[in-house]
């Protein structure tokens, strides 16, 4: 389908770009697979669905310990989960301690600027945490999207709807990657203003805060990811070794 022939109505700020997933879009079921597989079992889903069309599967050789293979990959994943939520538990503290940091250099900025100046700052940290929210959630939902597409004829009923709505989604990623450029030209300009005031140690500690909030951002999403797609295998293996 060609997306330029379809209307995508956004916004020119990130506040106009909707990163709900829960609008029912037209023409799809409660049960369509977009709104029944999670982002990070969409996004698994569609590395292994591009990988076997350069690869091939490789072929498993009897099953006689497939039981025992089961048990030992349950065991393996249990493992995993708990390191993964040990490092959830440490970026979380580590955001929070970043946030700390961020709180002094808002005092100190709002101690030493004009207050028009300070309100660029402050506007700057919210728009950084917005965005990349927001290329994070619309990123989850294009993904998706084109795993809901993967197995579906060309006569499918939700055919059309999901191309729809992966043709919206993807002009609205699009549109919100060149506002983060946008933001990132004003960021600039908010530290052409902070050099003039701060010292510095204390530049460095705002350089630091304003890059490590977005990074911080994106690695707990990805944790929280691995977390939710290792618990959904976990819950199918043990399902899978009752039988």
């Amino acid at each position: 389908i060609d997306c330029s022939s379809i209307d995508v109505t956004c916004g020119s700020n990130t506040s106009t770009i909707s990163t709900s997933s829960s609008t029912t879009a037209a023409g799809l079921s409660a049960n369509s697979s977009y709104y029944t597989t999670s982002e990070p079992k969409a996004k698994l889903l569609n590395l292994q669905h591009y990988s076997r069309q350069i690869q091939p599967p490789v072929e498993c050789n009897g099953i006689g310990n497939l039981q025992k293979k089961k048990a030992d990959l349950v065991s393996r994943l249990d493992r995993k989960l708990k390191v993964l939520r040990d490092e959830q538990i440490a970026l979380t503290e580590e955001a929070a301690l970043n946030e700390n940091l961020g709180i002094s250099v808002a005092d100190r900025v709002k101690s030493v600027a004009k207050p028009q100046e300070a309100n660029k700052f402050k506007t700057h940290v919210q728009e950084v945490g917005h965005i990349t929210s927001l290329l994070l959630s619309l990123s989850g939902r294009l993904a998706r999207a084109e795993n809901a597409l993967l197995d579906l004829g060309a006569d499918h009923p939700e055919k059309k709807a999901l191309e729809e709505k992966k043709c919206k989604l993807t002009g609205q990623l699009e549109e919100a990657k060149e506002l983060k450029e946008n933001i990132d030209r004003r960021g600039d300009f908010v530290s052409t203003i902070l050099s003039r005031y701060l010292t510095a140690d204390e530049y460095s500690d705002y350089d630091h805060f304003i890059a490590m909030k977005a990074k911080l951002l994106i690695d707990a999403r990805e944790i929280a990811d691995k977390i939710q797609l290792g618990e959904e295998q976990l819950r199918a293996l043990k399902e899978t070794l009752e039988d």
